[in-house]
């Protein structure tokens, strides 16, 4: 049997070219960046309230997140993919340190994620959750660390 899938395959089972798998082993759909400005990758996003078939940033400790923006420049008003499931790059909250293992959630700083050995302990805090991370990085400014998607 031969390993190698089809385009054609993957665009008849994903149901559209807009949809896709990325390099990282991410699942992605493509929605309107209605964010307010160009896309940057790692952002994790909501769906827009104002908006048909939009994103916006997901706001601080955002109970109802839905992807990790995976590119960068796409125009506010473009299309935009967004990783939904899977592996995604997501941007840390500056000068937080990444750690392999850890719980990662929606922190106090739009479209940013923070990290914790401890999971939720709370029924708020498990509905912001994103993941787990994948990767340890020091913290800095704008750091883009690998996680596992697991959105509540």
């Amino acid at each position: 049997m031969n390993a190698l899938v089809s385009y054609e395959l993957l665009t008849a089972w994903f149901g559209s070219p807009a949809n896709g798998i990325t390099p990282e082993g991410g699942l992605y759909g493509t929605y309107i960046n209605n964010t307010g400005a160009d896309s940057v990758k790692g952002m994790i996003v909501q769906i827009s309230t104002d908006k048909d078939n939009a994103v916006e940033i997901a706001t601080e400790d955002s109970a109802v997140p839905i992807g990790v923006i995976y590119e960068d420049g796409a125009a506010n008003g473009s299309p935009v993919k967004v990783v939904v499931y899977g592996k995604a790059q997501v941007l840390l909250k500056n000068n937080m340190d990444s750690y392999r293992g850890y719980w990662c959630g929606i922190s106090d700083t739009q479209g940013r994620m923070i990290q914790s050995t401890a999971g939720p302990e709370t029924l708020v805090e498990l509905k912001r959750q994103i993941g787990h991370s994948l990767e340890s990085k020091a913290g800095s400014t704008d750091i883009l660390a690998l996680v596992q998607l697991n959105f509540i």
